[in-house]
């Protein structure tokens, strides 16, 4: 039932890209729509290239989970797991790989709050900050989760087994990225947001006492920590840019891009369509 959902899907984007790329008639009302948003979603993502890549990474790597076997997907999970065990046999390898596998749960919401979030930080920031953010905060706050899990563990206070749990994910660095993206935002939504980031973590750390959502709250303490990176002068001349549209500038630039690449694949069209009518040579 799951591949046939999938089979459809694909089946359908396909069709619909044909019907676009073709001007079919059936198809004008979404090829009018396609030509009014395509600049737009375009510049979007060519604004924010290492957001976008990195969830295409992790589209990549959860398939590759989804399609092994449990056994496989459990040595893969394993593997590149910042627990305790992990982070004392091969410290460096985990704390980077650890960031490029997620649950498909888990990606689901990074497509969504992605391009919601991320991008529009990375577009703020520049692409070289957001991922020393990004980093930054996987890395500082997978640290201290660590360091507090084993003197826990160390006191009798959790069980040993969990220095052999499965921790993987990106969770760290967005919400380190997000807690910095507060300033950000306008005047009067950032306590609101800095207050719902804090009051979402602290909630499900007090209801699920795990220490993945202690992680998420130190994430966010070292997102607001980091406000110094706000105020590069690269970044204070982006803050008058849109914050959920690419600047007007780059959204040309990508229309008349388009618009080149449209005229070229005509043209190759059209003379293919002119070959196919020529007679044959003797």
């Amino acid at each position: 039932m799951r591949l046939s959902i999938s089979l459809l899907t694909i089946a359908v984007v396909v069709v619909a890209s044909l019907a676009v790329r073709y001007r079919w008639s059936w198809a004008e009302p979404l090829t009018r729509r396609w030509d009014r948003w395509h600049p737009y979603l375009s510049a979007y993502v060519r604004c924010a290239p290492g957001s976008f890549t990195y969830l295409f990474i992790l589209v990549v790597t959860t398939w590759v989970l989804r399609s092994s076997t449990l056994d496989v997907r459990h040595a893969l999970l394993s593997e590149h797991s910042t627990n305790l065990t992990r982070l004392r046999q091969d410290p460096i390898t985990v704390l980077g790989s650890s960031a490029f596998w997620v649950t498909l749960p888990e990606l689901v919401l990074w497509v969504v709050l992605f391009p919601l979030v991320l991008a529009p930080a990375e577009r703020w920031l520049g692409t070289l900050r957001t991922i020393v953010v990004f980093f930054i905060g996987h890395l500082g706050a997978t640290l201290i989760t660590a360091a507090g899990l084993a003197l826990m563990i160390n006191h009798h206070l959790l069980p040993h087994s969990l220095r052999n749990v499965v921790d993987v994910g990106s969770s760290y660095g967005f919400w380190c990225v997000a807690a910095l993206f507060t300033y950000r935002l306008p005047p009067r939504w950032r306590m609101p947001w800095a207050g719902g980031l804090l009051a979402g973590s602290i909630a499900l750390m007090v209801a699920r006492q795990g220490f993945a959502d202690f992680g998420h709250f130190t994430a966010i303490v070292i997102g607001f920590c980091l406000y110094g990176m706000t105020r590069a002068p690269a970044v204070r001349h982006r803050d008058h840019w849109p914050i959920w549209r690419p600047p007007e500038v780059v959204v040309e630039a990508e229309r008349e891009r388009i618009d080149a690449r449209d005229q070229l694949l005509r043209g190759d069209d059209q003379e293919v369509t002119r070959r196919g009518r020529r007679p044959p040579g003797r």
